[in-house]
């Protein structure tokens, strides 16, 4: 693909404006075509600030009309089990938000599809897109190659509340409602969880990002064996038999974010902290520590890789455009994205368990 990468915009709310458009609208290789959006009103000011040509009322007239070589599907996670399925069919490769969709069975029929038409299907999954992440990713990796620092022994997450939005302004809204179309229809939590299905829906959308960048940082996939009755610390264990922390019950302060990952070898360790996600020309600190000076002939020495100051978000959208045109594959796929709800199906599985032991105590 040599042209521009023509790109369809499917919905523009917050996210959609502030974290997508307005990124890959500053892409030199983009080109922003045409933007569904069922607020007309909103639509129309959103195209002229973004440059976008073609305004459509729903995905389904974009994606018959317009001339587009992927689409950015941006929308509740909730409408993804149809809406994404609509775009795949039409052929479209498709970037969406996280999580994927609510049901890991609706999951595994969209990568299906994708996967049956040869389709590139990337979930934004941003934080695998920071430059920390990916220093703390290949230093990972090379230990557990060379095996100079000796097995990986921990890792701990910490993930506390925080100001997410660190003061970004507001997105542009007429106050017009959205219109409805045929086949929009929510999708609902597993009728298996009862009562804790609205539990499950706040975890997917505030920790699927923990439980995603978990495995791509250690290169291994896990799972959850402890979560304790009232939510707050998830225990799980690698594949390689490496036991993981995600506490969710940290003090956080409403002005900061404090997001945070430290993964231990016998002879080092490797510690991130991830920056808010909307705060733009921010990336992660890395601090990596070798030797532990307790008399087995080591220093310890302490190294701070310098990292490019770029927001996860642009480079995410970077990287879709570039997929597009190389035809790589994306290092969030969707493939990928099934594994996090099974996690997080796992975790409301064990709260149950956890529930009903404190019940009977």
């Amino acid at each position: 693909m040599s042209q521009k990468v023509r790109l369809g915009i499917v919905g523009s709310g917050f996210m959609g404006q502030l974290a997508h458009i307005a990124n890959y609208a500053t892409i030199d290789d983009c080109e922003l075509v045409a933007l569904a959006e069922g607020r007309s009103e909103t639509a129309q000011a959103i195209a002229q600030r973004y440059g976008i040509r073609e305004v459509y009322p729903n995905h389904r007239e974009m994606l018959e009309k317009a001339e587009i070589d992927g689409v950015v599907a941006v929308m509740g996670f909730h409408l993804y089990h149809t809406l994404v399925a609509d775009i795949l069919e039409a052929g479209k490769p498709t970037a969406t938000e996280k999580p994927i969709c609510l049901q890991s069975d609706s999951a595994r029929k969209l990568v299906g599809l994708a996967e049956g038409k040869g389709l590139l299907y990337q979930v934004g999954y941003m934080k695998r897109h920071d430059p920390a992440s990916k220093i703390v990713r290949k230093t990972v990796q090379n230990w557990k190659v060379s095996g100079e620092m000796g097995d990986m022994t921990y890792v701990r997450i910490a993930m506390p509340s925080g100001d997410w939005i660190y003061e970004h302004e507001r997105p542009i809204d007429k106050g017009d409602a959205p219109a409805t179309y045929d086949g929009q229809v929510s999708e609902t939590a597993p009728a298996w969880m009862g009562e804790l299905g609205r539990q499950y829906i706040g975890f997917i959308n505030f920790y699927i990002h923990q439980v995603n960048l978990l495995r791509y940082l250690i290169g291994e996939d896990y799972t959850v064996t402890y979560v304790d009755p009232r939510s707050r610390i998830l225990v799980a264990i690698s594949d390689s038999g490496v036991p993981c922390t995600l506490e969710m019950a940290p003090c956080g302060l409403r002005n900061r974010w404090e997001e945070s990952y430290r993964i231990c070898f016998d002879g080092g360790r490797i510690d991130l902290q991830l920056p808010a996600p909307m705060a733009r020309q921010r990336a992660g600190d890395v601090a990596i520590y070798t030797g532990s000076g307790f008399g087995d002939g080591t220093e310890p020495q302490e190294i701070r890789p310098l990292i490019p100051q770029r927001w996860a978000f642009l480079e995410q959208a970077r990287h879709f455009v570039h997929c597009l045109k190389t035809g790589s594959p994306t290092i969030a796929p969707a493939s990928d994205a099934i594994k996090d709800l099974e996690v997080s199906e796992q975790y409301i599985r064990l709260l149950m368990g956890a529930e009903g032991n404190s019940a009977s105590t």
